[in-house]
C-alpha cells in the first residue's frame, strides 16, 4: 500500500555506528558512513555542553564524555568569554544515531545523533535520547521505529552550558517518543 506524502511520521532505524548500519543495509555502506559522520557533526553542534567533565560524567556516566571541539555551535563572542572561564566544554559521546529510510533514487535521508547515559541515577540511563532530551526508548541499536517527522529536524545549536542534572530533567519531562498503535489518528483512515 502506498503512503501519501502528507504523512507526518517517518520510519527510522537506530544504529550504533556505520558498521552496524552497513551490516543491516548491505551495499549501502557509503550512505551509512555519510549518515554516521553527519550525525557526529550534528552531535558536536547540538549535544548538551557542560562546563566541567565532572558535570558531564554525573549525567552520562564514566567514559561517556569527551571534550567538545572549540567552535562547536558557540558564537564567537560567547566563546571568548566561555573559553576564559573554563578553557573548554564537555559533551556526551554520541551513543548511536537515527537514520531515515535509505530510499532508492537518490532521495535524501536524514540522521539524528542519539545519546545515552551509563549512570543508573540518570533518567537517560540505558535509553537513546536526542540532543533536546527526547527519549526514544531502550538504547538497543538495530531497532526500527516510527517517529514524528519533526524528530529528524536539525536541532538548534547549543550556545550555553547545561548545569549538572539539567539534561536528565529534560529527559524526565518528556515522555518516550514512541507512537502508540491506538489513538485518534486511526479515525482518519478512508473517508
Amino acid at each position: 500500500m502506498l503512503a501519501g506524502c502528507e504523512k507526518s511520521d517517518e520510519t527510522v532505524s537506530l544504529y550504533q555506528n556505520a558498521d552496524d548500519c552497513s551490516a543491516a543495509n548491505p551495499g549501502k555502506s557509503a550512505e551509512c558512513t555519510t549518515a554516521y559522520n553527519n550525525a557526529l557533526k550534528e552531535a558536536e553542534r547540538t549535544a548538551p555542553k557542560y562546563a566541567t567533565r565532572e558535570d558531564c560524567v554525573a549525567e552520562f556516566g564514566e567514559g561517556q564524555c569527551q571534550q567538545a571541539p572549540a567552535q562547536a555551535g558557540m558564537a564567537p563572542e560567547n566563546q571568548a568569554q566561555a573559553q576564559q572561564s573554563s578553557g573548554s566544554f564537555w559533551m556526551p559521546l554520541m551513543a548511536g544515531y537515527m537514520m531515515g529510510r535509505l530510499m532508492g533514487g537518490g532521495a535524501g535521508f536524514a540522521q539524528q545523533p542519539l545519546f545515552s547515559s551509563k549512570n543508573p541515577a540518570s533518567p537517560a540511563y540505558g535509553k537513546y535520547t536526542d540532543a533536546t532530551g527526547k527519549n526514544y526508548g531502550a538504547a538497543q541499536p538495530g531497532r526500527t521505529m516510527t517517529v514524528p517527522k519533526t524528530a529528524m529536524a536539525p536541532k538548534p545549536a547549543t550556545t550555553t552550558t547545561v548545569t549538572r542534572g539539567g539534561f536528565g530533567e529534560s529527559v524526565a519531562k518528556q515522555s518516550t517518543m514512541q507512537r502508540s498503535a491506538t489513538g485518534t489518528s486511526s479515525r482518519s483512515m478512508g473517508g
